[in-house]
């Protein structure tokens, strides 16, 4: 059996990803945006932790763990909004729109997940978790005039809230590699199941 490129995540609304095509479409107006590989809208999602490929025998046990996790977890609200890029804004990378709001209970839930995940002997997280929302990847041929000024749009474009994500689950996704891009499958939700008024 083929090995299965695995993530959890945190999925969009209908809501969210056609404002973050908008937010895109925004900045695609830029010349230099042609330097950089746009995530389709409608992959766009918070990424709590990237397994790479699994053993599809290993992933019913998977998912049991993390629907372990989230039973643990009460339903939380971020607000998306404000855009950044990775490593930096004078040679970006990845071209994100962040979280504000809750993003401990998504960083406490990232780690626990990572806890789970570790004891299926994936490494450990090495880097502090920060929720974001990848909208697009430089092009590795860019060259250093292209980043700054790709920085510079990010920051001039000044962009604000773009909505709220209520996050009431946690999903167990594959992902395939194509020429198109990659194509992402569900394979299992996981309910964040506590109850806040019960404690």
């Amino acid at each position: 059996m083929q090995p299965i490129r695995t993530f959890i995540a945190i999925e969009l609304n209908d809501a969210l990803h056609r404002a973050l095509a908008d937010v895109q479409a925004r900045l695609k107006r830029d010349t230099v945006a042609r330097a950089i590989r746009w995530v389709a809208p409608e992959n766009i999602h918070i990424t709590l932790k990237f397994l790479g490929d699994v053993d599809a025998a290993r992933i019913p046990a998977l998912e049991r763990a993390i629907a372990q996790v989230c039973n643990d977890f009460a339903p939380f609200t971020l607000t998306i909004g404000g855009a950044g890029a990775f490593p930096n804004m004078r040679k970006p990378n990845v071209i994100w729109v962040g979280a504000r709001g809750q993003v401990d209970v998504a960083a406490r839930l990232a780690e626990h997940i990572d806890a789970a995940c570790a004891t299926f002997g994936f490494a450990r997280e090495e880097r502090a978790f920060t929720p974001h929302l990848t909208l697009g990847r430089v092009k590795r041929d860019a060259s250093p005039s292209e980043r700054q000024r790709i920085g510079a749009l990010i920051e001039a474009a000044r962009i604000g809230d773009v909505g709220e994500l209520r996050v009431e689950r946690v999903a167990v996704m594959k992902s395939d590699l194509t020429p198109e891009g990659s194509v992402y499958t569900r394979l299992a939700e996981c309910v964040l199941r506590r109850r806040t008024e019960d404690g």
